[in-house]
């Protein structure tokens, strides 16, 4: 069983056709063909059925399918551990984040890691993409979590304390920290129902009796920010996306009771996974360049 033969199945298996395969992958139809039918043999189980005049995968292709993705990913990790032994590191470094670190703490992370490991390049994803099935079909090297507590799925890497306040626009702003009460009288905007930021306010209002209904919500933090520069709300979202506009006064931290809600976010992969030399290169980045 060869990387070759398992990258033409899976490319015949995502396009539906093995002359669309050939054509995508270089090569000759009868050269997938030949690959895919020693595969077969070798494991015993037909990986293709005729439909009509195309082919679909077989049942058993489908129940083998994420080991096959798991053994190509563990077949370009050790090619790429093999070239770093000798040379840098290097190789496309695949990695998920939450909108709101890949906006405001990617790039100092991607622009320090180009000056260190050059031969890099990062493969970003974000919201909405299944990064635990990701992880699980080792189609993901890392990513950059914001949570509340570290889970012992993970190898963890600390990054920052990302605390979660409410900002408003200078008219709004109140010198003294209001209570959930008279939070809950002006226009809220949050991110969106389930994020860990909005599940964070929810259990605090809950706690005092009370319930969180934002006027509007968003996904993108960067959205909320715009809101509350054009003076539509009080906005629930990490300190770190709105830096910028605390230190030139357009936007203000309005203190709440009972918060500002910490949060911290971490660099993980998972625990019993080798870390290959571009994932080091990139946790002794975050080790040199961030503070918690």
């Amino acid at each position: 069983m060869t990387p070759r033969q398992i990258r033409s199945l899976l490319k015949v298996m995502e396009v539906g056709s093995v002359q669309r395969a050939a054509r995508e992958l270089y090569l000759a139809p009868s050269s997938i063909s030949a690959q895919i039918r020693e595969l077969s043999a070798e494991l015993g189980v037909t990986l293709l059925e005729p439909a009509g005049r195309g082919i679909i995968p077989s049942a058993a292709a489908q129940q083998l399918q994420p080991s096959f993705r798991s053994f190509l990913a563990l077949s370009e990790e050790i090619s790429q551990q093999a070239s770093s032994i000798a040379h840098e590191p290097g190789g496309t470094l695949k990695l998920f984040a939450p909108s709101s670190m890949c906006i405001y703490r990617l790039p100092a992370l991607i622009n320090a890691l180009q000056a260190s490991a050059p031969q890099v390049e990062v493969m970003l994803e974000h919201e909405p993409f299944d990064h635990l099935e990701a992880f699980r079909c080792g189609e993901l090297d890392a990513a950059i979590l914001v949570s509340q507590v570290e889970s012992d799925e993970w190898i963890n890497n600390r990054l920052h304390a990302e605390d979660v306040i409410f900002v408003c626009h200078p008219s709004r702003y109140q010198a003294d920290a209001i209570t959930l009460e008279q939070l809950n009288q002006q226009p809220l905007i949050t991110t969106e129902a389930g994020c860990s930021y909005r599940v964070a306010a929810e259990v605090h209002f809950r706690s005092q009796g009370l319930t969180l209904k934002p006027r509007q919500s968003f996904s993108n933090v960067e959205v909320i920010r715009r809101c509350l520069l054009a003076n539509m709300g009080i906005g629930l979202l990490p300190r770190c996306a709105v830096e910028d506009d605390l230190a030139k006064g357009t936007l203000k931290h309005q203190a709440v009771a009972g918060t500002p809600y910490p949060f911290f976010s971490t660099l993980v992969y998972p625990r019993g996974r080798s870390c290959p030399p571009k994932l080091q290169a990139l946790i002794e980045v975050c080790r040199t360049g961030c503070t918690t």
